[in-house]
């Protein structure tokens, strides 16, 4: 008798699957441990083609599936413990292109946001977005989470920041969205969409991301403050009578 495992393995020659007990476990929970992860198999694609085959795959076989990147979040949006299939990204992590006229970087979802940010430094760019776990976050799950990080307060969530996105739909159908285009007013932009959903409307496989000029010389302000009502107040006063912008923020709770 032929399983939907089985199935998958002889669809997809190579794909790479996992199975083992440990593998399951590292896979299949966040950052958090709080939940017991009980994945059905863990898939590592290593093309869009092979994105495209498994959620047909998945469709024929009534298979939920849970896109994983580098599974730092912290509210279980990575857990797979209700038997699904695991779609890590991990493999599809490299830098794709360079556009030096549009001032974009092409890259797979599975690449670490710190190898963007060296990627975007090599052209003397910076792609703004940052966070404390940029070593193991990936592209692909800011994007899915529309994360903000310690920079929003001056360039805004990851949203801000995305040209166009390659994105496979829960059919295996590939969507090309803005194709990083600078100005398109043909209709509805489905990017939006798309940003933020967690996956629950399509896998990003490919992203086209908005490059800037990195800030001039900068100094670092320790503020102690009573509570968060003070904090808004300084931002109130930097904006109204100084002319200098933070770049990044990060409160800290005693």
């Amino acid at each position: 008798m032929t399983t939907p495992l089985t199935d998958l393995a002889r669809r997809l020659p190579g794909l790479r699957l996992l199975t083992d007990a440990g593998d399951l476990e590292h896979y299949g929970r966040d950052w958090t441990r709080r939940w017991t992860p009980a994945p059905l198999a863990i898939a590592l694609p290593a093309t869009i083609e092979e994105v495209q085959g498994i959620m047909r795959w998945a469709n024929e076989h009534h298979v939920a599936v849970v896109p994983s990147g580098g599974r730092t979040g912290l509210s279980g949006g990575a857990v797979a413990a209700n038997g699904e299939l695991v779609l890590s990204l991990a493999r599809m992590n490299r830098v794709l292109g360079f556009d030096a006229v549009d001032r974009t970087l092409t890259v797979q979802p599975g690449i670490a946001l710190e190898a963007v940010h060296t990627a975007a430094r090599e052209h003397g760019l910076i792609y703004p977005v940052d966070f404390a776990s940029r070593g193991s976050c990936s592209i692909g799950g800011n994007i899915a989470t529309n994360a903000g990080g310690i920079r929003v307060i001056r360039y805004g969530n990851t949203r801000e920041w995305i040209a166009g996105l390659k994105v496979v739909a829960g059919n295996g159908e590939l969507l090309e969205l803005n194709r990083g285009l600078v100005k398109n007013s043909s209709g509805y932009d489905f990017r939006h969409l798309l940003i933020g959903s967690e996956g629950t409307l399509g896998i990003v496989v490919e992203a086209t991301l908005k490059l800037t000029n990195p800030p001039p010389s900068s100094q670092v302000m320790l503020l102690a403050l009573l509570d968060l009502d003070a904090l808004t107040q300084v931002f109130a006063a930097f904006r109204a009578k100084l002319s200098l912008q933070a770049s990044s923020s990060s409160p800290m709770w005693r």
